[in-house]
């Protein structure tokens, strides 16, 4: 997602976006998710914080006049740079989150055809991907997000990501924890994107719906133990007509 940047002299400033419903947001919350004090911090507060962090990290790089979005992709696979991909990362996240959230009194959206067929393909109903969702998050133990996505073979696949990871590529996707010792079943995970990465396998994945786990995203109206009721919420509140473009079709 792009972040504006506003010129200054012979230095860009990163700043949060606008939403299209921001105003009405910011007074009222989102109906059937966020209460106005809950929607402040998740959006307001954090992705001002992220764009005044990027702002500061990228000062005097070529990384001050690219979007959020290109400086995440660009900086994956340094080590000596994550912390400006953790940033960037975020940023972009947060505000595909939140740009498809819609007030759950007003949404009247749906999947469109191709969507709900490959949904139903997949998971077998719209109320089954829901549950997935739930399910799957639960691999995620501190902060994280979980996207819908769409494989090179136009499958859909939700994807677990720790922390900061970005869903479009091997490098920073992760999706597996290695800040502490890792099962079988992860270290053959993590033997298969180094063998991806070294056979120069497509590295390609289209994320269409997203949602933040972190804990600023849902505590204030959910508390430390609603994260579950949070999905199910958040899935009330999609603005599909948002998630069907995102949805590439030939």
């Amino acid at each position: 997602m792009k972040t504006s940047a506003q010129n200054l002299g012979k230095r860009l400033i990163h700043t949060a976006p606008k939403l299209k419903l921001q105003d009405e947001f910011i007074k009222n919350g989102i109906n059937g998710l966020y209460s106005s004090q809950g929607f402040k911090l998740a959006w307001i507060d954090y992705q001002n914080y992220l764009t005044k962090n990027l702002t500061l990290l990228t000062n005097g790089t070529i990384d001050e006049t690219r979007y959020p979005f290109s400086i995440a992709i660009a900086n994956a696979k340094d080590s000596s740079k994550q912390n400006i991909f953790n940033i960037a990362s975020q940023t972009h996240n947060n505000h595909f989150f939140f740009q498809q959230l819609i007030s759950s009194q007003e949404n009247n959206t749906s999947p469109s055809r191709e969507l709900n067929s490959r949904i139903i393909s997949k998971f077998g109903s719209l109320d089954s991907l829901v549950d997935q969702f739930v399910l799957e998050s639960k691999e995620i133990i501190g902060q994280g997000w979980i996207f819908l996505i769409e494989n090179e073979s136009k499958n859909l696949e939700i994807l677990t990501l720790n922390n900061s990871g970005t869903p479009y590529n091997f490098s920073g996707n992760h999706s597996l924890d290695l800040n502490g010792p890792i099962g079988l079943t992860e270290l053959e995970a993590w033997e298969s994107i180094k063998e991806s990465t070294l056979t120069k396998a497509q590295d390609w994945t289209l994320p269409l719906l997203g949602i933040s786990l972190w804990d600023h995203s849902f505590i204030t109206d959910y508390g430390v133990d609603g994260r579950d009721e949070y999905i199910k919420d958040v899935f009330k509140n999609i603005n599909w007509d948002v998630v069907n473009k995102r949805l590439y079709v030939q």
